[in-house]
């Protein structure tokens, strides 16, 4: 049994799934956590010492990232002759290998898996751009599939962090792979964001043609969709993202936004989309709108109220909203007394409202004076991505009986006024992303808001970027387990009092305050944190936040504190010296760029199971040796390796 011990963490060698110059890819087995990781060993030959700090620079950017489809990054160490990449191991295949099943099978992929398999690689991208990287090897080979179709980006070795404000950046090396690589590197020798783009048409090309673009160009040809079987818009961005003009490419938040307009659980009703999800129990909710007109087109009928077992039906609803009337279609089968269903559509109690009205882009106004919701459980995702709602109403809404309120308002970003005065929370078991993305709200009272059975507030007010009010004096968070995410991006709030705040079955705040740029008072003096596990980027960039008292923090159960106070650049003193630190495995980047921090106590630090501390005092500039209090060594000897805190790549 071969072992490989990183920082005095034991690791069983289970098999290698990859063999290349730089070195190898292996999977391996945690003997202190039982859990599967790949680990990137790259071996540092006497003619790479020179270039090591390009070789981190993987792991730098891997770091980067907190997506689901970007293959997670769990630290790095330098070792003698060789530096270690930990990484999550993804199970399954990569898309190459699902491709070629599809080839060998003489069978096109289904549209909707296809949709999701494109979907959740945009996301990866869009993720990988928004931190000014760019990726530079997207191909089929380093996107990773497991049996659900969830998707991962890997393989960031010849990726760069580019400069936003240039147009495009020369490269020496024409890196990528040649069927996938974008013109402008290979004529030119430039490359941008968009060179990703014609990349990702490639992947999006050979996953509707099964056949590769590079192959098909040879005879000047972009291959035509059959529009009678996939949506039209497929060719669209096709057609533009190989184009041999970078500048008339989509960016990926263009494809993205076509992707959303394409939602294949939605069908698009005229100016709006209504979710034809569990549909019989909707209907009762949108007659109420108005009248609702029905015509039947039935195939193999005996007569009106007469159907055989499991038939397919199609229903044609006219559904009269805001004046017009517009049609949609839903398919479904009858089941054991069928010939019943039709009435019980109309007359039963609504049981949910979930996605009733999500992605009704071109709804403005919303009048429901006259829902009847007293037995509603359900009512999450309702108005998920309304883009367009300005004012909402919902002040004689019965919520008495609602469990979930996940989602409920997530991304509506026009939404300004929202009245919940009457809202009864007391059964709400969930609220996490319920105001996620209303970013035009800058008043939220929920002082009335009853939480005490809420076990999950995580993204609650995640992107309320212009909220500069919040009022949370009344919630009683006493069974809250998840908080992580929970203020992310309210970059307008100044104040937050959070004093009554029970926390001690939290077990997660990673990135609770990140990116609270406005925040200038905290008051944490009553967190109880016993529970807590992950404290990852909590106050990641509070860089307005000038004091943090955190005397009373327990973090006896903490093993990841990685990015903890990443660019906190207002912070000059910070006591941490109640920190038990016994069981922290992560401390990687935990002081990035606190540039004005000049003391720092840490002399309870414990040094035990530390697996990763790279970049942790990365750019303190202002941070001198003799001014950290500590016993443990290892963290003086990370500071020296970063020259005194001022290391730059």
């Amino acid at each position: 049994m071969s072992i490989i011990i990183i920082r005095d963490t034991e690791y069983e060698i289970v098999k290698e799934l990859g063999k290349g110059g730089f070195g190898r890819v292996i999977q391996v087995k945690s003997k202190s956590d039982n859990n599967y990781y790949a680990i990137k060993e790259i071996i540092i030959k006497d003619e790479m010492k020179d270039k090591l700090e390009n070789i981190k620079k993987e792991a730098y950017i891997l770091s980067k990232f907190n997506c689901n489809n970007i293959v997670k990054y769990y630290g790095s160490y330098l070792d003698k002759d060789k530096f270690y990449i930990l990484m999550e191991f993804c199970e399954g295949q990569n898309l190459k290998d699902f491709i070629n099943i599809n080839i060998k099978n003489n069978e096109l992929i289904e549209e909707d898996i296809l949709y999701n398999i494109i979907k959740q690689i945009c996301i990866g991208i869009k993720e990988i751009h928004n931190k000014n990287i760019i990726h530079r090897d997207i191909k089929p080979e380093n996107i990773f599939m497991n049996e659900n179709k969830d998707i991962k980006i890997g393989d960031f070795g010849i990726s760069k962090k580019i400069d936003p404000n240039i147009d495009f950046e020369i490269t020496k090396e024409k890196a990528g792979s040649r069927a996938f690589i974008a013109p402008e590197i290979e004529i030119k020798g430039i490359y941008n964001k968009k060179s990703d783009m014609y990349s990702l048409g490639c992947i999006i090309y050979e996953l509707f043609h099964l056949s590769k673009y590079y192959d098909d160009k040879e005879y000047n040809q972009i291959k035509k969709l059959d529009c009678n079987i996939y949506n039209y818009r497929w060719q669209e961005i096709i057609n533009s993202l190989l184009q041999t003009d970078y500048n008339k490419r989509m960016n990926i938040n263009d494809v993205y936004d076509i992707l959303n307009e394409m939602n294949y659980k939605n069908i698009i009703i005229g100016e709006i989309y209504i979710n034809t999800h569990d549909l019989y129990e909707y209907i009762p909710i949108i007659n109420s709108f108005d009248n609702v007109k029905r015509k039947r087109n039935l195939e193999d009928k005996e007569d009106d109220y007469k159907y055989e077992n499991e038939k397919e039906i199609k229903e044609n609803i006219l559904i009269k909203i805001n004046g017009k009337i517009i049609e949609f279609t839903y398919e479904y089968k009858f089941k054991e007394e069928g010939k019943y269903i039709i009435e019980y559509l109309f007359k039963n109690n609504l049981a949910k409202t979930n996605h009733l009205f999500s992605y009704c882009d071109s709804l403005t106004n919303l009048n429901l004076s006259n829902f009847n919701t007293q037995n509603v459980a359900d009512m999450s995702s309702m108005f998920y991505e309304c883009k367009s709602l300005i004012n909402l109403n919902l002040s004689n809404f019965n919520t008495q009986n609602v469990t979930n309120m996940s989602e409920m308002f997530d991304n509506c970003r026009s939404l300004t006024n929202l009245n919940l005065s009457n809202f009864n929370t007391q059964n709400v078991t969930n609220m996490s992303k319920m105001f996620s993305g209303c970013k035009s709200l800058t008043n939220l009272n929920l002082s009335n808001f009853n939480t005490q059975n809420v076990t999950d507030m995580s993204w609650m007010f995640s992107y309320c970027d212009s909220l500069t009010n919040l009022n949370l004096s009344n919630f009683n968070t006493e069974n809250v387990t998840d908080m992580s995410w929970m203020f992310y991006r309210c970059k307008s709030l100044t104040n937050l009092d959070l004093s009554n705040f029970n926390t001690e079955n939290v077990t997660d705040m990673s990135w609770m305050f990140y990116w609270c740029k406005s925040l200038i008072n905290l008051d944490l003096s009553n967190f109880n944190t016993e529970n807590v596990t992950d404290m990852s980027k909590m106050f990641y960039d509070c860089n307005s936040l000038a004091n943090l008292n955190l005397s009373n923090f327990n973090t006896q159960n903490v093993t990841n504190m990685s990015g903890m106070f990443y660019e906190f650049n207002s912070l000059t003193n910070l006591n941490l010296s109640n920190f038990n630190t016994q069981n922290v495995i992560f401390m990687s980047e935990m002081f990035y760029e606190c540039n004005s921090l000049t003391n720092l106590n840490l002399s309870n630090f414990n040094n035990k199971n530390y697996t990763d501390m790279s970049w942790m005092f990365y750019n303190c500039k202002s941070l001198k040796k003799n001014n950290i209090i500590t016993k443990d060594n290892k963290i003086l000897n990370e500071f020296d390796n970063y020259n005194g805190g001022c290391f730059i790549i």
